[in-house]
């Protein structure tokens, strides 16, 4: 009897005991152990958001996102990974050795990516191997991927104002990297209870977390006039062999770009090809650039306009007014201005037209460098002009303090001052619309994922008025017709087209060196800028093609064609009611 008492006591003590441990446990331990077993009994699932799309004007899809099936694996749940890795690593393409090494070397984390965006086939292998296998700590996730439909085509559509992203899904370039913040969502979670070998086995629908997908940008680019502008820029650039080239094509009476093109080009879906030298990359790299912002360059006689027509404006001359010209070549001071025809006299409607350097440095001599200092700032050269797009370049127009006897013919011919496409076509665009400068817009507005508009950027933006109504009328319809029907753009096979009246002006520069000493040899930049119908103008594009050789390089032979073949394309695509009848005579 005595010993049961004995060992009644002992178990008693020894269940007191035990208690009392638990209690201690519980005190002083409980909370960072129930802790512990909470994060071993659930797991948390992020669930992607979808990236927001970039749709053209009309609501095409240039940039789009697709859930493609993504392979992970927990390695600390692996227990024979050279079994793990030559089971799953031929299902899915890869060496079973380099598989092994990612397990071994990751076994103390819980995540590890084994292959990202595979094949359907590849999928349906790996799922049947992983469930024979019992192989439960791979798992497969559904990944938004970026896909621009048009490249997928093979037309690599607004590459460089559409950009890319890089492998975390993250705007690099372009509209992509601008609109970052609106275009990227916010992620969702779920969270499951897992058994011992992270198997799920409960959801908890009180802790899911629905992702917010992206924004949606909406352009101002139509897809079809983008792509009638890459075809014709692409075009020029191969048969005169150029460096590369630029087209930009905008609605003058609101500032809306319809297209902006680069060539080369590059696909977005893969920007930097894999296997490239270094000077391959480097080469992909430069074809990255949107040239149309991002690059500035001397213009040559496209500039003349920007002088012309402000001086008229300011009562120093009149389009009827003749010029000495005693050509070809005109002594100003210690510098000599050459033309590339001899004229005796020209009035400044022909000095337009027929772009002579030695009229417009007469007509510089009268402004003075004050005056054309105030004309080239108010047409927006030297700034930014505010586009949405990264990367934008101000161009360069000297302080007026550092502009020199040399200035006064420099900057009327278009010397001594360095514009970016975007500028140029903004501000030609002045003539068309009664002498507004307008801002430039690509984004019409951005709409939330639900369908609610978030920004309404559709109504045209006034910079400033920069040329009364009757100048900016008078001077488009005389003196930049007149390049066409009778000056350097005249010509079937330059800037005309049928049913319209084109008007605009051609531009042939040097290349200035990268150092700023003069100019490279044999090397031309050649451009038109221009619009129709001249009566109430719909459109306006510019072509520039750079660093030509000297076998064909004037603005009216290697840029006019392109544009016209653009204006031409675009006019009928908008169904622009023809301004000439069939019979009316054309050039001369």
């Amino acid at each position: 009897m005595r010993g049961r008492v004995v060992v009644f006591a002992g178990v008693a003590a020894l269940l007191a005991a035990g208690a009392g441990r638990l209690g201690y446990i519980e005190y002083s331990q409980g909370p960072r152990l129930r802790a512990q077993a909470a994060r071993q009994q659930s797991a948390k699932m992020a669930i992607p958001a979808m990236r927001g799309e970039i749709l053209d004007t009309r609501g095409r899809v240039l940039a789009g996102t697709v859930r493609r099936p993504s392979i992970y694996v927990d390695p600390s749940l692996i227990e024979d990974r050279r079994y793990a890795a030559h089971s799953i690593a031929p299902v899915l393409g890869l060496e079973p050795g380099w598989l092994e090494h990612l397990l071994l070397e990751r076994r103390n984390r819980k995540f590890a990516w084994v292959k990202r965006e595979i094949t359907e086939q590849e999928l349906s292998a790996f799922k049947k191997v992983r469930g024979q296998r019992r192989l439960n700590a791979f798992v497969v996730r559904y990944e938004p991927r970026r896909e621009y439909p048009y490249a997928a085509l093979g037309k690599r559509l607004a590459a460089q104002v559409l950009g890319f992203v890089g492998a975390e899904q993250t705007g690099l370039a372009g509209i992509e990297q601008q609109y970052e913040s609106r275009l990227q969502g916010t992620d969702g979670q779920r969270r499951t209870t897992v058994d011992t070998r992270r198997r799920p086995l409960r959801r908890h629908d009180d802790a899911y977390v629905a992702p917010l997908d992206g924004a949606s940008v909406v352009l101002t680019i139509d897809a079809y006039i983008q792509e009638r502008a890459e075809h014709h820029l692409r075009s020029a650039l191969e048969r005169y062999e150029a460096e590369w080239g630029v087209a930009v094509v905008m609605d003058p009476q609101s500032g809306e770009v319809l297209a902006m093109a680069t060539f080369p080009d590059f696909d977005p879906a893969e920007p930097i090809p894999a296997g490239l030298s270094a000077r391959e990359q480097e080469t992909a790299q430069e074809h990255l650039r949107n040239r149309a912002v991002s690059d500035a360059f001397e213009p040559g006689s496209i500039f003349k306009p920007f002088v012309a027509a402000p001086a008229i404006e300011a009562g120093l001359s009149r389009l009827d007014e003749s010029f000495a010209i005693n050509g070809p070549a005109h002594r100003f001071g210690r510098r000599t201005i050459h033309d590339t025809h001899a004229y005796a006299t020209l009035t400044l409607e022909d000095v337009v037209a027929k772009s002579s350097n030695i009229g417009m440095g007469l007509l510089g001599e009268r402004c003075g460098n004050k005056r054309l200092f105030e004309f080239v700032r108010r047409f927006g050269f030297g700034e930014k002009t505010g586009i949405a797009l990264p990367g934008e370049h101000a161009g360069l127009v000297h302080d007026l303090a550092n502009w020199t006897a040399y200035s006064t013919q420099s900057i009327p011919i278009g010397q001594e001052i360095s514009i970016t496409p975007i500028q140029m076509v903004s501000a030609f665009s002045v003539f068309c619309n009664g002498g507004l400068l307008y801002r430039p817009r690509i984004v019409r507005g951005i709409i939330s994922a639900s369908g609610e508009t978030v920004l309404d950027a559709s109504k045209p933006i006034v910079v400033r008025r920069v040329l009364a109504e009757q100048v900016a009328d008078e001077f488009r319809r005389r003196a930049l017709v007149r390049v066409v029907t009778a000056g350097t753009g005249r010509g079937r096979h330059r800037a005309e087209i049928p049913d319209y009246q084109v008007f605009g002006k051609t531009g042939t520069a040097q290349v200035a060196r990268s150092d700023g000493r003069g100019y490279l040899s044999n090397k031309y930049c050649g451009s038109f800028v221009g619009g129709a119908p001249s009566d109430r103008p719909r459109v306006v594009a510019l072509v520039t093609i750079y660093k030509l050789s000297d076998k064909a390089y004037y603005g009216g032979t290697v840029a006019a064609p392109a544009v016209s073949a653009i204006l031409a394309d675009t006019l009928a695509y908008l169904q622009v009611p023809p301004e000439l009848p069939a019979d009316r005579p054309r050039g001369g």
